[in-house]
């Protein structure tokens, strides 16, 4: 059995001034390890000296997290220890390499412990090159570390005892059986757990193989059945360990006195309860280690310490037993006991007889036979999971009081279900992966108390404890038990509308919603009233949560076309559930929202011609819903309102829903324009829609203009803001009805007719009031503006000097409101940028070249975006720019106008 080989590390091209390489001489849970120095000259070098020589069959490198080298080159020498004196006069021979992986794949979280075997040479020093490091984000000066070096091999110069039938013969034997490893001496065990229990363990295990020899099976399983218990021991004593350590270098001298407290009471106690002395046999044999106790049940009370099983609930200390009852020889069982009895609590395939001694036959379906305690252990494969590098932190979950000895999951599930036992222990992801719906529930009782209490002990980050609770929610969520489903449910909406906020990323929420959304969509559709409703609340809660709105993933998947071979029961959901969107959030302007009014009228068109008649229904409210935002859209993406479509049922009550909101909207334009005659303002107009004017021989619907404090007229209606007048007058000039084209009038909806328009224009048709009207931008009075235009709407579209049709997208704007037009409400605004000089609307294509030329804005000036000068902010500024003594040289419209009488205009 090859052991450990005792070293000196002698030398080290360079070493951190806080992580020598003399740290590498001693194993344990404290240890630093080596580091080089920053920004480091390759390869490094470190020299090993042994204490006595060897022969080399393996080496074992543990690895830090993220200062990892790519390449470790070893290389050794044989010569006399005492012959060296100068280690540059040592001649290495090149024995191999080992790579190490990048450490990406775990978020630079673990350490990679390499174990390689050499060919078997003798050895007396070992030198290790480190070569170029892996680069990464978090190894800012380019450094190398390592954490633990561990030679195992045969030391030549130990001599067998002459008498070999002694103890010490026998050890020997057993030491240099080159077939056996033993997993006490490997790093994965000596670096985590408590250097004193560790040597316990490794004499226990010497006792063990010497009481194998001496056929006392009894004291063999007790020795067994110690270590196993002394490991997880020291393994929470070597976190203490750690504890203390930490809050003795952040001077917190009252934990680190506690922690030491707790380390020498649970030692004690653990040593006391577990018998250590008896076991040890300091002073010979004890013959009450090969006492084997009658009543099963009080032999597992024994041996199951209670220091390691606070916290146990009844029904883990149930789960214990079994296996500690398995674990029993037949051989040693008591010939008072029954055939019916013995078999069953001994866990043996045969049942023994009191009277002849003779075994029964095991039944063919009984299965195959299970081996003896000492062969199950010898052949019990090693816990390589909590030492990989899957996550250092991964041992935390063996630490815990709560530690069973047996696990109800396979391999591959503990593979799967790898980050929810880190975070939330095997115990709880036991009850998830259970068969009985009474242990799934307590699971996700616990699941949820663990979301609850999130801030009082906070030992993972919060995007790590989102995902391994997403994984054991999505698999409750299939559950066939309604009370599980229902129950799974209620976390997930506890968990977005409690645990997610000020916590969980943006990237992390939108994984999670992907991975819950398809099911939740899939029981939508279920036929179960209960499950359907119960997965439409939920995802309707997680859609009303901010963090998830902002992602705008349930609605873009709820709103997608239905087809006819959707499910009615699905499609109803989905219909439903968008509905509820639109009165929750309302229709959006974003593109990727889901909720434009584009995407929900192609949603209410295809649920429109669904089979199912409920989600016809709820199609035709949703395409109300969307009318009364954007009629023109919905009306296009519908055939035309003829009589021959109006005979179809369906579509005759949606259009005669369509002209009920028409109807609703003219009145209120009526009444609003009956209120606004009351207060002496010129009335609105009561068509929503724009008026058609005929431009180059087209008929072209005009644009409403922009100005400060005037938001534009759309098909839904119109909004006064404060500036009233110029609302109204604005309105009043594209409100006109008809536009005379080769002989007929051209009406608001597009149609030729013969006659005017049942409702006409205001501005032709309107009494005169008392006082003459006057252009409210530029002042001219109706009398001079008929000079040169021949209605107001004229004046506005062609020669008024405030105004100036935009040249991306011809809509009529202020001079003064040009720059915002053109960065936030044209069509182009995306071809044009603002200058942080001058804070003008620039073409980006063009930037570079208005640079050079760029004019700084003063503190209280505004600048024209016509003739690109500084405008001092006092009354009238922008009359007195554009129309004033001195007009803006850029305005072509001041050509044109007419002005009154008491504006001059010069040049």
């Amino acid at each position: 059995m090859p052991k450990p080989v005792h070293f000196t590390a002698i030398y080290a091209t360079s070493e951190d001034a806080k992580y020598r390489y003399a740290e590498l001489n001693t194993h344990g849970p404290i240890i630093k390890g080596w580091q080089s120095e920053k920004n480091c000259q390759y390869p490094q070098e470190i020299i090993l000296k042994l204490d006595t020589r060897c022969e080399m069959s393996k080496i074992q490198i543990l690895s830090h997290q993220f200062m990892i080298p790519s390449k470790v080159e070893l290389f050794l020498n044989n010569d006399d220890i005492d012959i060296i004196k100068d280690v540059a006069n040592i001649n290495w021979e090149y024995l191999g390499y080992i790579t190490l992986s990048t450490n990406e794949s775990t978020e630079f979280k673990s350490r990679e412990l390499k174990s390689a075997s050499v060919p078997k040479k003798n050895v007396t020093f070992l030198k290790i090159n480190l070569l170029n490091n892996h680069f990464n984000c978090l190894n800012e000066y380019n450094q190398v570390s390592l954490i633990a070096i561990n030679i195992l091999g045969k030391d030549i110069n130990f001599q067998r005892p002459t008498n070999s039938d002694s103890d010490e013969g026998k050890i020997f034997d057993i030491l240099n059986d080159p077939d056996y490893y033993s997993p006490y001496d490997d790093l994965a065990f000596l670096m985590y757990v408590d250097v004193d229990v560790a040597k316990i363990i490794k004499e226990m295990e010497i006792k063990k193989h010497l009481a194998v020899i001496h056929e006392r099976f009894e004291y063999a399983r007790k020795l067994k059945i110690t270590m196993t218990k002394l490991r997880v021991a020291g393994e929470k004593l070597a976190k203490y360990e750690l504890e203390k350590k930490y809050a003795i270098d952040v001077e917190d001298y009252e934990k680190a006195r506690h922690k030491k407290n707790q380390m020498e009471q649970f030692r004690s106690e653990i040593y006391e309860e577990l018998c250590i002395e008896q076991l040890m046999e300091y002073n010979g044999v004890c013959r009450k280690n090969d006492e084997y106790q009658e009543e099963i049940d009080s032999q597992n009370k024994n041996l199951l310490s209670p220091v390691l099983t606070k916290g146990y609930s009844d029904k883990d200390r149930r789960s214990v037993s079994p296996h500690l009852n398995s674990q029993i020889s037949p051989l040693h069982t008591t010939k008072h006991q029954s055939p019916k009895t013995g078999s069953p609590n001994t866990g043996s395939p045969t049942n023994i007889h009191s009277r002849g001694g003779s075994f029964r036959r095991r039944n063919k379906s009984a299965g195959a036979i299970v081996k003896s305690t000492y062969e199950m252990y010898e052949e019990k494969p090693l816990p390589a999971l909590r030492h990989s590098q899957t996550n250092e932190f991964l041992r935390e979950c063996h630490l815990e009081p709560d530690h069973k000895v047996t696990s109800k999951l396979t391999e591959r599930e503990k593979k799967q279900a790898a980050l929810p036992i880190l975070l939330f222990g095997n115990d709880l992801v036991e009850k998830f992966y259970s068969k009985h719906y009474c242990d799934k529930e307590d699971g996700l009782n616990s699941l949820k108390d663990e979301l609850l209490t999130y801030d009082t002990n906070k030992l993972h980050v919060p995007n790590k404890i989102a995902r391994g609770a997403i994984f054991l929610l999505h698999r409750a969520l299939r559950d066939k038990v309604f009370s599980v489903y229902n129950l799974a449910n209620e976390v997930i909406r506890l968990f977005f509308v409690q645990f997610v906020p000020g916590r969980v990323t943006q990237a992390e929420v939108a994984r999670s919603v992907d991975k819950l959304l398809p099911e939740l969509l899939t029981k939508s559709g279920d036929t179960s009233q209960r499950i359907n409703q119960m997965a439409v609340h939920t995802i309707l809660t997680m859609a009303d949560c901010k963090s998830v709105r902002e992602l705008h993933i349930i609605p873009v998947h709820l709103s997608r076309p239905v087809n006819n071979s959707t499910h009615p029961r699905l499609a109803l959901s989905r219909a439903e559930m968008v509905e509820q969107l639109i009165i929750n959030h309302g229709i959006s302007t974003e593109k990727q929202s889901g909720l434009t009014c584009r995407t929900l009228a192609e949603f209410g068109l295809s649920g429109l011609h669904h089979p199912a008649e409920p989600v016809r229904k709820v199609s035709e409210r949703i395409l109300v819903l969307v009318y009364r935002v954007n009629p023109r859209l919905v009306r296009k993406q519908l055939p035309p309102d003829d009589d021959i479509t109006r005979r179809n049922l369906l579509y005759r009550q949606l259009f005669h829903e369509f002209d009920k909101i028409d109807v609703e909207r003219k009145k209120e334009m009526l009444e609003k324009n009956r209120v606004l005659q009351q207060t002496q303002l010129p009335p609105i107009s009561p068509e929503p829609v724009p008026v058609v004017f005929q431009q180059n021989g087209k008929i072209e619907l005009s644009k409403c203009p922009s100005a400060n404090n005037l938001k534009t007229i759309t098909n839904e209606g119109y909004q006064v803001d404060s500036d009233q007048q110029k609302s109204h007058a604005l309105m009043k000039s594209q409100s006109g009805t008809a536009v005379h084209t080769n002989g007929s009038n051209v009406t608001n909806n597009g149609q030729s007719s013969s006659s005017a328009s049942a409702i006409s224009s205001p501005s032709n048709t309107s009494q005169k009031e008392e006082e003459e009207k006057h252009c409210i931008f530029c002042k001219q009075t109706e009398t001079s503006i008929f000079l040169v235009n021949n209605s107001m709407n004229s004046h506005y579209w062609r020669s008024c000097p405030m105004l100036i049709r935009c040249k991306e997208c011809s809509q009529v704007v202020e001079v003064s409101t040009l720059t915002e037009h053109l960065l936030v409400e044209c069509e182009q605004k995306e071809r044009y940028t603002q200058c942080t000089i001058c804070s003008e609307a620039v073409k980006s294509d063009k930037f570079q070249e208005h640079q050079p030329h760029c004019k700084d804005l003063a503190e209280t000036c505004n600048r024209c975006p016509l003739c690109h000068e500084n405008i001092e902010i006092v009354e009238n500024c922008w009359t007195n720019h554009l129309m004033g003594p001195k007009p803006c040289t850029k305005n072509a419209r001041i050509k044109t106008s007419r002005l009154p009488k008491h504006v001059k205009i010069k040049g």
